[in-house]
């Protein structure tokens, strides 16, 4: 999960260090229609069968539910990127150790006193809030509700729902007609954990949970790195909507840089889509292509050996991360990539024989859209991914401090 992050932009949305502002001036003098807020909330390993709109199964997520009866649903959201360490607001430490049975009380108090204040400055705001939930439990949570039956999971799960639902309240009431609300989460549940974990729902990775390991987080199967999507927007976002679209978490940035009225810069590849119109309920265009990076289960951290095409996906490498009994799949190199049709096969159980039509007619189509973005990768000279660490921006190395983790590199 990484650090906890308590992130609120306290001055406003800020592009280049400008201040995001009210309204934007034509050359006419005529005024544009006002910018909307952003309030965006991103949950830590949260399964895709996590959420009630999406597995009938899960039953905790009342607020959650709600909020997609009242906007809309993506299910095809594809995502990615022991605690002790700090918590920090922006760029700042106000806690260390953090104390995280009192985490998720800090989270919105924070939340609903800057709505408030940011509401009534007369300014659009940004809020963005990266929960320590779901991950696993990382405090002993009371239980919400039939204390007997629950698992810490559960609990977890309902102290989440009860705090987003609180942040929705809010906003519905200082700045309901111009506030977009747009839920998320990382990548898939945390199956090591076995009963601390999440639900990856239908996506079983069957294919590969046969050949050992897990296939949820660490992984490119579906389980790994689907999650839930809910947008919330009176007025502006239907109601009791659900969107087939692909996305992905690479379209929060351009969709949010569109609200707001600003551009991209224009000297580098983008590889997000504004998808305000999806939102919008006016567009069922997505991506027809996404690239899933390796994360850790095997190959190469992040490298592309997987490749989603529409409704088909191939796998170059296959591997398992560790799962609840402790096993881990073998890493698997495939010349011929694994095809499976995900609007066939959402549990990923079989791939195509490679001597059917359609896997004949979808691998030249693979293998040339793969071929396309390592190019442009690698003609890329404005922006690198870097996977290395500096132990010199460590925020908590202390041996002093039990609760610190120090790792050398």
């Amino acid at each position: 999960m990484g650090w906890l992050f308590l992130k609120v932009l306290l001055a406003g949305m800020t592009f280049s260090g400008l201040l995001y502002p009210l309204l934007d001036l034509s050359i006419s003098g005529k005024t544009r229609a006002p910018k909307p807020n952003i309030v965006i909330i991103l949950a830590d390993d949260m399964g895709w069968g996590d959420l009630g709109a999406n597995w009938a199964e899960t039953k905790d997520t009342t607020n959650l539910d709600k909020m997609a009866s009242e906007g809309m649903r993506n299910p095809e959201r594809d995502c990615y990127t022991d605690v002790a360490l700090p918590l920090y607001e922006n760029l700042n430490i106000v806690e260390q150790p953090v104390n995280l049975s009192g985490l998720a009380r800090k989270y919105l108090e924070k939340a609903v006193a800057f709505i408030e204040q940011a509401s009534t400055s007369g300014r659009p705001f940004l809020l963005y809030m990266g929960l320590a939930h779901m991950h696993v439990p990382l405090s002993v949570t009371p239980p919400l509700e039939n204390p007997g039956s629950q698992r810490p999971y559960r609990a977890s799960l309902q102290e989440m729902d009860s705090l987003v639902g609180q942040i929705k309240d809010k906003v519905d009431h200082m700045a309901k007609e111009n506030t977009l609300l747009w839920i998320t989460g990382d990548n898939g549940p945390w199956a090591q954990k076995c009963e601390l974990a999440g639900s990856v729902g239908p996506f079983f990775g069957l294919w590969q949970t046969h050949q050992g390991g897990s296939s949820a987080k660490q992984t490119t199967w579906e389980g790994g790195h689907r999650v839930p999507a809910l947008a919330y927007w009176p007025g502006r976002v239907p109601a009791n909507a659900t969107s087939t679209a692909l996305l992905s978490m690479l379209d929060i940035f351009p969709t949010a840089i569109a609200l707001a009225g600003a551009s991209l810069p224009p000297n580098r590849n983008f590889d997000g889509l504004d998808v305000s119109e999806v939102l919008f309920g006016r567009s069922q265009v997505g991506h027809r292509v996404l690239f899933h990076p390796n994360s850790g289960a095997a190959g190469e951290y992040g490298g592309l050996q997987t490749v989603r095409l529409d409704h088909h996906k191939a796998f170059y490498i296959t591997g398992g991360a560790k799962a609840c009994d402790g096993s881990t799949g073998p890493e698997q190199l495939h010349a011929s990539p694994l095809i499976f049709n995900l609007e066939d096969d959402a549990a990923e159980a079989a791939p195509l024989q490679r001597g059917s039509p359609e896997y004949q007619a979808v691998l030249p189509k693979v293998t040339r859209v793969l071929a396309d973005v390592l190019q442009d990768i690698a003609d890329d000279n404005s922006s690198r991914a870097d996977y290395s660490q500096d132990p010199s921006v460590t925020p908590c190395c202390s041996p002093s401090q039990i609760a610190c983790r120090c790792q050398t590199v």
